[in-house]
Order: C-alpha cells, then structure tokens, then sequence
C-alpha cells in the first residue's frame, strides 16, 4: 500500500511543485504564511518546511506541508489525474469519487508508533499556526474522523481547531453531519469519540469535503479517492468503538465534550474574510500518536490552497445539477462564481430548465444562496463572459426570481449569526425559439490564414 504522505511527496511532488525549506520557522509569527503569500502568484505550489517550532516555542519534531491544492495543477497532482483544464479536472474527480472502496483493516500503524496519552498530552508540542491577522488564536486545520451511527461506517470532517490549553482545543463545526452526531450524543448525555487526523496523503482530506449521504462510509469515498483501501486500525483509546487511518502522519484521539462550548475564532475562512468568534464545540484530548519524522498538512486560510480544496464540494454541485437535469454541461463555483454563487452552463431543451438545475444545487448547500443559468456557449470560469451573458440575455422582470427565508451560512458576512438569507436566481439563457443575434468575432479560418507570427512589429 503506497498511499502516504510521504509516498506522495515522493512521487509526485515535483509534478505538484513541491519545494523544501529548510530554515527554522515560526508559525506563531506568520512566518509559514508570509512566506506562501509572496509566492501565491509569482509561483504557487506544495512547501515543506521542514524545521519548525512547535507551540512552545522549541524547534519541535514536528514539520509543516502546505499548499498542496495551490493550483489546479497541484489537485491534478493529488488525485493522480492528468487534466488539461477545471472542465476535464472535475469530470474526472467525479468519475473516481463514485468508484467506492471499502476500507482495509490492518494489523500494525505507523502512525501508532510513538505514542502519549493521559497527563503526558501536551498539545503545545505541535506545530500551531497564525495563518492571516486577526487569527482568534493558534489554528490547526485537521480532519476530524467519528463513528456514524450502526453499520454505516465512518463520518470525515474538516474542521479548524484552536488551541484552548494543553489538552483542549475550541472547534469550529458547520450544521452536516459531525454536528448530528455530537448532537444526538450530547442529548443523550455522552461525549462524542474522535480523532483529529493532522496528515495523509492530500487526497484522504479531500474525501471529507465531498457530498456524501449519511449512510455511505466516507473511509469508502477516501479509498475512492487514493484509489486503493483506506488502512485502517483501531484507535488506541476507543478500540474499534472508532478506527483511525494507520499511515497518517499524526493523530489526536479525544472526545467532543457534551455541553461545553468556548469562545474561538476569528479565523481566515473560504470567503476571503474573517469569520467571526463564537461559541465552539470543545474537544478534550485523551491520546496523540505519530509516526517517525511526521508531517503535519495543513491549508493557507483564505487563499488558492484552501479555495482549491474545495474541489469536492464543486464536484458535487455539477453532479447535483446534471442529476436534476441532464442538459446541465458545467458549474463553476469561485471562478465565474464566488463563495456564495454558482455558475451553470446547460443546453437548454425547454424552458424552466434553469430553476430546476438552480433548484438542485441551491438544496443541499446552504453555501449557496445565488446562481447564474448561461447557454452553453458561455465559459462558466471565466467570469466576463457570465456578465456579458447577464448583460445581453438578461431581463429583471422576468429572468431574476428572488428567493427568500433561505438557510444562511455562519460564514457569510452579509448575514448575522445563524438568521436567515435570500437568494436570487439569474436564468441568462436565451429563451427557447428566441432569435439570436450573431455573435461579432473574426472568422476562424481567417485567423488561421493570417498567424500572427507571419507579421513583424516593432515596438515604437
């Protein structure tokens, strides 16, 4: 089984752009960061840097990878995937996604190999970081891993957690499935087992993000991803009550408490702003394990690394609109879009097409409170040619649906608090039968006929 971080590293890292730095840093000064935001557009890629102080202020064991989803070339690199453009990116992620592999169970973990637990935990020993000013605190931005309920295996989240004290962190949780799980334990008067998964190979984080039912084991969706099973093994302090990847890098296994919560935040979040303090979900930390050398993944908040691991949940929009309707071609979210709006390209066959497609993939996000429906001549990541569409295709009156008492999101800065939003559908496809005008452009047989390399020009 050859799906490690390391492994990765080693195979594909030059492919991703991966480079090494090797001076001390300190993530507690916004040295990581600083570093990431002077390459995020001159050349954007994986960095390792390999010493580093751990929250104590010591040069620690522990060293730090980010960026691994910096470019469209770098998630390319993750998956393994060959891929020209965003377009043939997600089509191919979602024909891996659904190519389910269960788990493997196995008999020894690397990453069990160094072990403390009980008083000996100590959460400053690790790498905490202060990604973008303001950050509320010391940040980590792990996967969090719990037991779903009977059969139906194991729930991923991906989760910032904030150092409280050596053995607590405060955790921010969105309203899916991990909050269910802890809500259903904490009515029942329990603590919810769980394990904070701090490095695996750049694929196994991805698996979180992705749309997944409640009843489908989201180590089956990793396996998918990474294209081989999942190892796992049981947790040293839960058993098999909850399982751990056995070739991650570091784990923290504890429980979110019931009935605790503590101020955390604010924290560079996917929206490009700050999202806000508030009261968080507590976790206490029983164990810590980790292999020889351990590399700790984390994402740069608020910039293309963390936007780009968002590949999992664009996919999911594609596949939510194309379900509802098969005329749907492509959606961008972010490019052409934003944290809020999606994009959807379709060839429509009759009207009223766009507010089923809109419809699809507006339900199960509460991310999304705007779309824009375009005919499929317009490019859906390159956000001139959406307005230009929205500009000539486009009547208020009767193309925009204004959509109240939406679930908002926590993090969207144009509400408060958990209140709810609306939202707005723009249809800014050509009616069915309507006459289109011709679109102004050079023919392209004359373009080839006269290559501009054919012709001088001298710079006056």
């Amino acid at each position: 089984m050859g799906q490690s971080l390391r492994v990765w590293m080693a195979d594909s890292g030059k492919e991703a752009g991966l480079r090494r730095v090797p001076d001390l840093v300190d993530p507690m000064a916004y040295e990581v960061t600083a570093v990431l935001a002077q390459i995020e557009d001159a050349d954007p890629g994986p960095v390792h840097f390999t010493s580093v102080k751990s929250l104590d202020g010591q040069a620690g064991n522990f060293s730090l990878l980010f960026n691994a989803y910096a470019s469209r070339q770098s998630v390319a690199a993750v998956l393994g995937i060959a891929a020209d453009g965003w377009v043939e990116l997600l089509e191919r992620y979602l024909e891996r996604e659904q190519a389910l592999r269960p788990p493997v169970r196995v008999g020894a973990a690397p990453v069990q190999r160094h072990v403390v637990s009980g008083s000996d935990v100590r959460l400053d020993t690790l790498p905490f970081v202060r990604h973008v000013e303001h950050d509320g605190g010391p940040y980590l931005t792990p996967i969090t891993v719990s037991r779903k309920p009977g059969d139906q295996g194991h729930n991923l989240s991906w989760n910032r957690a904030m150092y409280l004290d050596r053995t607590h962190m405060g955790v921010h949780i969105s309203p899916r499935q991990l909050w269910e799980l802890h809500r259903e334990a904490e009515n029942a008067g329990r603590d919810l087992p769980v394990a904070m998964v701090l490095g695996h190979h750049p694929a196994f984080p991805l698996a979180s993000a992705a749309r997944t039912p409640l009843h489908v084991d989201e180590f089956s969706v990793a396996g998918a991803l990474l294209g081989e099973p999942l190892e796992i093994v049981p947790s040293l302090t839960f058993g098999e009550e909850l399982m751990v990847p056995a070739e991650a890098e570091v784990v923290l296994e504890g429980r979110l408490l019931a009935g605790r919560r503590a101020a955390e935040g604010p924290f560079g979040e996917f929206m490009r702003y700050l999202g806000p303090q508030k009261l968080s979900h507590v976790l206490e930390v029983d164990t810590i394990t980790w292999r020889d050398d351990p590399v700790v993944l984390g994402v740069f908040t608020g910039y293309a690394d963390h936007l780009n691991a968002h590949v999992s949940i664009h996919a999911g929009h594609l596949a939510a609109a194309r379900a509802a309707v098969p005329q749907v071609q492509q959606v961008a979210w972010f490019r052409g879009g934003g944290p809020t709006t999606v994009v959807i390209s379709m060839r429509k066959t009759a009207d009223g097409q766009p507010m089923r497609a809109a419809m699809a993939v507006m339900a199960p996000a509460n991310t999304i409170k705007q779309v824009i429906v375009v005919d499929d001549d317009i490019d859906v990541f390159d956000a001139q040619q959406v307005m230009w569409a929205v500009s000539t295709r486009v009547r208020a009156d009767t193309d925009v649906a204004i959509l109240p008492n939406l679930q908002g999101h926590l993090l969207d800065p144009s509400q408060q608090g958990y209140a709810s939003t609306s939202g707005l559908v723009i249809d800014a496809t050509w009616p069915q039968g309507a006459v289109r005008p011709p679109t102004a452009r050079v023919p392209e047989s004359a373009v080839a006929a006269h290559p501009l390399s054919a012709y001088r020009m001298e710079a006056i």
